[in-house]
């Protein structure tokens, strides 16, 4: 049985809805000069507060945090409901929990929305434990994120990571863990092998039939109870 880590935006649910309405509301109610989506794209998988001191007009520390607030509000009223799951994936989460691999959630957004995420789509039972940022804190590598978790004896060399970002694939060549990369989410094939990635795979349904020829070990449990 091994240890997988999912990162979660990117790579089990496709954000970009949410996030985009929440940075327009931020910039309609401020009176700001809204990024074009390919920017808000490119912010995915990254701290927001580092991303909305990139819009003009934000410079001021204190403005700058008001639209923080303002976006974190936004995104805990209507945001966290503007996600997709990609098609395949609560299929292929569930294989993997009836085999009785530890399923790991370790995203860059805070872990507040993360675990809100994760429970409207029934997946809040399938993972082991679910890790994001502090609601409010700076931007943290995921190797940071890592470095915790293997202190904390919940993961060790040899498992897997899978994501969309070359932060995720850097993270897993850092402790260890095979990186593995998908191009269906916010990072190109080229950063993502530029980070190490060892494997790229372009759909859900390409990841899932990758990790079914990996992992072969049997079905022992109940998908959502792992009652024997």
């Amino acid at each position: 049985m091994a240890v997988i880590c999912f990162d979660l935006d990117g790579t089990i649910v496709n954000p970009l809805l949410g996030v985009r309405n929440c940075v327009r509301r931020v910039c309609r109610e401020m009176g700001l000069t809204c990024p074009d989506e390919a920017t808000i794209r490119d912010w995915i998988g990254f701290g927001m507060r580092e991303s909305l001191a990139l819009i003009p007009g934000l410079e001021d520390p204190k403005k700058l945090e008001e639209a923080l607030d303002r976006y974190l509000e936004a995104y805990r009223e209507d945001g966290v409901f503007e996600h997709e799951v990609y098609e395949g994936a609560h299929l292929m989460l569930a294989r993997l929990k009836r085999q009785g691999h530890r399923i790991y959630i370790v995203s860059s957004k805070p872990g507040l929305f993360a675990r809100r995420i994760t429970y409207q789509f029934d997946l809040n039972l399938i993972f082991d434990d679910i890790f994001g940022a502090e609601l409010k804190g700076a931007w943290q590598p995921k190797t940071v994120v890592l470095e915790r978790l293997r202190q904390e004896g919940r993961i060790e060399a040899g498992g897997y990571f899978i994501g969309d970002r070359g932060d995720d694939m850097r993270a897993a060549k850092e402790h260890g863990l095979r990186a593995i990369g998908v191009t269906y989410g916010y990072g190109s094939r080229q950063e993502l092998l530029a980070a190490g990635a060892e494997v790229l795979l372009d759909s859900i349904a390409e990841l899932d039939a990758w990790l079914a020829q990996e992992l072969t070990d049997p079905e022992i449990h109940d998908a959502f109870t792992r009652s024997e």
